[in-house]
């Protein structure tokens, strides 16, 4: 087939400079698969038959990062902000150091695609674009074998494409899951992230739930689970997979909403429900209850977080949107300031977060009435039009006015906090001489 691609005056004076020094040069993966496909390139990688030890004295004048990658024989280049990997061929010992041989170890078909001046396609992973596959090239069991973490990159691109995974790829998928425990948690963490990021994200985890459980195995117990409700005609999981795909359901036209968001708020549906079955009660009426559940469901959410290394910052994120995925918020100005004032930072975009999720979990009741967002965003945008009180620095008095009343040591932090909660709560204004009348009460009140 006749591809033409186009790429950067960068990206020519590398292959050039490797075909002068008599080596071969493609552009490979994902920049060809997406050319094919008809989207953005956003990066460019490249393989050669030149070992690694050679490429850093050809690109000696180059700034080489990344040394880390020679022990898979590749160099990293950066060059006009960019960050370009030039790989040696993969093969095996007793195989030729060959384009085609390198595409035959590739994890996927349609990444098993290389261009130099035409297109190089050993594994008919042109066919497999045109029909919508997903297939490890040759035996999928070698393939994985040889990488582990290709079980999730195979559901990555999955879910990313819409992509159908082939039955004997898929078959090698469930048998070698096992292997998931040589593969980092970071990389574990990395392929998760792309899976909650795609378009057919409910699909496959409904359809490789045991890949799921495998990397968080606290999920198990949600698998079949019964919650007794009549909001609730689902079992647990199922509704688990319904709020993650209910989530930013029409992804590709929230182009205000970023990737970071969508994945991070669809983190928290995957984990939103983790304490329901230890929290499960049933009333009289046998209908079942969670009491106290999100509480308990954060806490669980962050062990399995600090396990797969999460960072500090998504951390704190994602335990704030469990915590209070069941919170209760009215739209009104009252109601909104309360709930906004208790948000990390007072962090607008995640305060959103918060609300989609909220109504992602609804949408998979079967009755509700959903938050409007857009009036939600609009109370806020008054509440800061009027400067009302947030936060402690908003406050009209400070840790040293209390102490002047007489109070020291931790009482001055719980007083301001008692003071903030009154303000926000409308109890109190926001005025010096009414917040410290209120503060020298303090005693009386705790009474």
């Amino acid at each position: 087939m006749k591809v033409i691609m186009n790429v950067p005056d960068y990206i020519k004076a590398i292959q050039e400079r490797l075909l002068k020094s008599e080596y071969e040069c493609y552009l490979v993966g994902g920049c060809v698969r997406d050319t094919l496909l008809g989207l953005e390139v956003k990066d460019y990688d490249l393989t050669t038959n030149c070992d690694s030890e050679n490429l850093k004295k050809i690109f000696a004048d180059y700034n080489i990062i990344n040394n880390n990658g020679e022990k898979h024989n590749t160099i990293t280049l950066h060059i006009e902000g960019d960050n370009v990997e030039i790989t040696a061929y993969k093969h095996n010992e007793d195989e030729e150091n060959t384009i085609e041989n390198d595409l035959l170890h590739r994890d996927l078909t349609i990444n098993a695609l290389a261009y130099g001046t035409e297109l190089v396609d050993v594994n008919g992973g042109y066919e497999d674009l045109v029909n919508k596959i997903i297939k490890a090239p040759g035996n999928p069991n070698d393939r994985i074998k040889e990488d582990p973490l290709r079980i999730l990159r195979a559901l990555r691109f999955s879910s990313k494409l819409g992509f159908e995974i082939d039955r004997e790829t898929s078959n090698a998928i469930h048998m070698n899951k096992g292997l998931l425990a040589m593969v980092s948690t970071e990389r574990i963490k990395s392929e998760l992230d792309g899976i909650l990021a795609g378009k057919n994200v409910k699909k496959i985890l409904d359809e490789y739930y045991d890949i799921i459980f495998t990397i968080i195995p606290e999920l198990k117990v949600t698998y079949g689970f019964d919650q007794k409700n009549p909001y609730h005609a689902n079992t647990l999981y199922e509704h688990i997979t319904n709020v993650c795909r209910n989530v930013y359901t029409n992804v590709d036209t929230n182009n205000n909403t970023s990737t970071s968001a969508i994945v991070l708020t669809r983190t928290a549906a995957l984990l939103h429900d983790l304490a329901k079955p230890k929290f499960f009660t049933i009333d009289d009426n046998g209908v079942g209850h969670f009491y106290g559940h999100a509480e308990e469901s954060s806490l669980i959410a962050v062990n399995i977080l600090k396990r797969l290394r999460y960072s500090n910052d998504e951390i704190e994120k994602l335990e704030y949107l469990i915590r209070n995925h069941d919170a209760t918020i009215n739209l009104t100005k009252k109601s909104v300031r309360k709930n906004f004032a208790h948000t990390p930072n007072q962090d607008e975009e995640l305060f959103y977060m918060l609300l989609e999720l909220m109504n992602a979990d609804k949408l998979d009741h079967t009755q509700y009435e959903l938050i409007d967002i857009n009036i939600a965003k609009s109370l806020i945008n008054e509440i800061k039009a009027d400067n009302l009180c947030l936060k402690l620095s908003d406050l009209k008095v400070n840790g040293y006015d209390i102490m002047k009343l007489g109070y020291s040591g931790k009482n001055v932090g719980l007083i301001l906090n008692y003071l903030l909660e009154a303000v926000i709560e409308e109890k109190i204004d926001n005025e010096a001489d009414k917040l410290l009348y209120a503060a020298k009460q303090y005693k009386e009140i705790r009474k």
